[in-house]
């Protein structure tokens, strides 16, 4: 299980990339097939699925609303987000090379 710890301001996320992430992603309008990795709204919306998928591996449940997580979100935060997107979304074959 591949689990990226993910810090905004004084909290720290930890990002799981799962189907269930994905599908809940795609039901906020953010489909991984057609994501931007330059939109920023894109990767906020995965991230905080892949927050939420992360809090339930580690028995805990993120109480955050989508909105809130973004209220927590600053400009700058956006390339450590990005950061944690490729280390999380990383395939085992690109983690040996």
């Amino acid at each position: 299980m591949r689990v990226v710890d993910l810090k905004i301001g004084d909290r720290t996320y930890h990002l799981r990339a799962t189907m269930g992430a994905l599908r809940d992603a795609k039901s906020d309008g953010v489909d991984i097939a057609t994501a931007s990795t330059t939109d920023p709204l894109d990767m906020i919306v995965l991230a905080y699925h892949f927050a939420k998928a992360g809090a339930t591996a580690q028995g805990y449940e993120l109480k955050l609303s989508l909105s809130e997580f973004e209220q927590d979100i600053e400009t700058t935060d956006l390339g450590a987000i990005a950061k944690a997107f490729e280390a999380v979304m990383k395939t085992d074959s690109e983690k040996k090379s």
